[in-house]
């Protein structure tokens, strides 16, 4: 497994639809689904949405359809009624943890940390850099071993 890479992640209404016109236009056979995940959003705070992964040529892709729970941060860009299919953040992984912590404490110095805490065996924060760079940041930081070793590889 790659451990230190870019992910461009995307909201959608509609998984299975999003899944396919991503899959088309960058050559993604399958991804790796977590359907109805329910995960760790801050202290007392869960969400529960969707997830799909693939990488293609050293890129992540990331699809998540909110759900329920605390999900503010993932339905923005989304329309209120029908099909939506907008891109949310570029995420950036840790092999090590101590460049994580350092990555982390420079992004909250800029800008807001909505969304931060551990899950799933790793941890993650995102940022709302959307007034600088039109998206929200995520950092993220997952052993050897966790469930991103299997996200399919095409290219």
């Amino acid at each position: 497994m790659r451990r230190d890479y870019y992910q461009h992640a995307y909201v959608t209404t509609d998984w299975r639809r999003a899944m396919d016109e991503i899959g088309a236009l960058h050559g993604i056979g399958h991804y790796m689904e977590m359907p109805n995940a329910l995960f760790d959003t801050g202290q007392d705070r869960q969400a529960v949405a969707h997830f799909a992964l693939a990488t293609r040529d050293e890129l992540q892709f990331e699809i998540i359809q909110p759900l329920s729970g605390d999900i503010a941060v993932y339905q923005w860009g989304l329309p209120a009624e029908g099909f939506g299919l907008h891109y949310h953040h570029q995420g950036r992984h840790f092999a090590d943890r101590a460049a994580f912590d350092a990555a982390v404490a420079a992004a909250k110095a800029r800008w807001a940390m909505p969304i931060a805490w551990d899950t799933m065996g790793g941890t993650y924060a995102y940022f709302d850099a959307r007034a600088d760079l039109g998206h929200y940041l995520e950092y993220f930081c997952f052993p050897p071993g966790s469930h991103l070793e299997a996200v399919p590889s095409f290219g």
